[in-house]
């Protein structure tokens, strides 16, 4: 029988053991430059600290609790390539934190709940899923995780906090709607005192959210983020996916890899789910993680992009799953169940000590254009070298790091660019302002994928600019004091 000082003493030390495989995962990433999500990110909450209205002065189709949560960071410090990914590193301890208490309100043994836990910083070794970077898939997890934990709980008053956590979730990223019926399993639904006051944390939140941009003219922009442009968003996203071969070919490449490292993870769950354990589970708990799972890969297709950071809302229930598995083994010794909890471990050690180059080959499937991402950095701090605090900046392309690097506002209500392809009176403007009010400097994208300007754009951009410097997709314009002679 154990003490409770030996229970504590083991509690602190596998504390410090999953504190140090996070970070001796995330280290190797801190310095990598901004995604275009976290671009995006870093600007608008930047720009909404120098005073900018969001989705008035700035629009992005995300809801406003992601970009919130970037102005308030910035309060405290600038957010940097390093500080940005040690926020990252905070939300996986916070998550890891969040996994233990949901395994235990699971009634998954001490240990079965700690393996979920040490399994969940297992899963961070292969980068498949950029689990660096900071994106809305990612920061949604807290507050799904911690509602989980509150609807499981006997404390019918816990459902007030469990509706106001999922509506955080869903004007953090509207993909949290999806998971909607994991509350069904876990008997959120079961009644209707617990549905009232699931729906009152709901409301609460969401009048919190809603009334400001509702009561100050913002309406319009703010649905449309929400809601409105994201069926042209889904539309495009499908387009693209029939009509390039190429990344339907390099998903396949991608789902492999990502089958043959987390599929085992998913047989273990399928294992551990068999038969009785000696201390029962929550009656609910088999159902409520198979769901959980099926609504994430659900979330993660809808939109046809597939982008890879999508599934990184996969492995907290993936985590579970694997700890359910290995208290099935303490129970039952299954050997082809001991068999492949042993090699799924082998598999990602060796991922994490990048044995035989492994971690570097699966970092090419990760979707992570390195060279783009440091042709942007190259270009921003360029711009930064010579600019002065008041010029302006317009980059017609689809990566809002580069107004971050340079350190200057946008020029532009929708960073972008595509984005304008689904909003036509933001793109009117944004040609009238340029004829109007032309930016001291423009980046203009080669890019394939980029939105093709009118040509009168380009007309005056050639009348009226000066080409200065070309870094790798990216053209730099300065503007000339007076009309260029051609």
């Amino acid at each position: 029988m154990k003490t409770k000082n030996s229970v504590l003493i083991e509690n602190v030390l596998l504390s410090f053991l999953t504190g140090f495989l996070l970070f001796w995962t995330l280290k190797l990433y801190l310095y990598l430059p901004y995604t275009d999500n976290e671009g995006a990110f870093v600007l608008i909450g930047r720009e909404m600290g120098r005073g900018a209205r969001l989705y008035t002065d700035l629009w992005d189709h995300k809801p406003p609790l992601l970009f919130v949560q970037s102005w308030l960071l910035q309060l405290g410090f600038p957010l940097t390539e390093v500080h940005l990914h040690l926020y990252v590193f905070f939300i996986h301890v916070l998550n890891a934190l969040l996994i233990y208490r949901v395994a235990k309100r699971l009634q998954f043994s001490r240990r079965g709940a700690w393996v979920s836990v040490l399994v969940y910083a297992f899963f961070l070794f292969p980068p498949l899923f950029q689990i660096w970077a900071v994106e809305a898939d990612l920061l949604i997890q807290p507050f799904l995780l911690l509602s989980f934990w509150a609807a499981f709980s006997k404390n019918n008053w816990l459902h007030i906090l469990s509706g106001a956590l999922w509506a955080a979730a869903f004007f953090t990223k509207q993909s949290a709607l999806f998971l909607l019926p994991v509350y069904l399993m876990a008997g959120s639904f079961s009644n209707i005192p617990k549905i009232l006051k699931w729906l009152a944390g709901t409301g609460l939140v969401t009048a919190v959210v809603v009334l400001p941009f509702a009561l100050d003219g913002r309406w319009v922009d703010f649905y449309d983020a929400l809601i409105g442009f994201n069926q042209h968003y889904i539309e495009k996203g499908w387009l693209f996916f029939f009509a390039t071969p190429a990344f339907r070919d390099f998903l396949i490449q991608w789902g492999k890899t990502v089958v043959g490292i987390y599929g085992l993870a998913f047989l273990i769950l399928i294992g551990g789910a068999i038969g009785k354990f000696s201390n029962p589970l929550h009656p609910r708990a088999l159902f409520f993680l198979t769901v959980w799972l099926l609504g994430v890969l659900v979330s993660c297709c809808v939109s046809g992009y597939f982008f890879t950071y999508y599934f990184i809302a996969l492995l907290p229930p993936l985590a579970l799953g694997v700890g359910l598995g290995w208290m099935r083994i303490t129970e039952t010794r299954p050997y082809w169940l001991t068999a492949f909890f042993v090699f799924l471990l082998v598999v990602l050690a060796v991922i994490g000590v990048n044995g035989g180059g492994l971690r570097d080959k699966v970092f090419a499937y990760a979707q992570y254009p390195w060279p783009r991402y440091f042709a942007d950095k190259a270009m921003g701090m360029a711009i930064a070298s010579e600019a002065k605090p008041d010029d302006r900046l317009l980059v017609w392309g689809d990566d809002p790091q580069i107004y971050v690097y340079a350190g200057l506002s946008p020029s532009i209500k929708t960073t972008f660019i595509n984005h304008l392809d689904g909003r036509p009176a933001d793109a009117l403007k944004t040609l009238s302002d340029f004829d109007h009010q032309p930016p001291r400097y423009c980046v203009m994208s080669r890019m394939d994928q980029v939105l093709q300007p009118p040509d009168w754009f380009k007309t005056r951009l050639k009348n009226r600019y000066t080409p200065v410097k070309t870094i790798g997709d990216l053209d730099l314009y300065r503007r000339s004091d007076k009309p260029i002679l051609k």
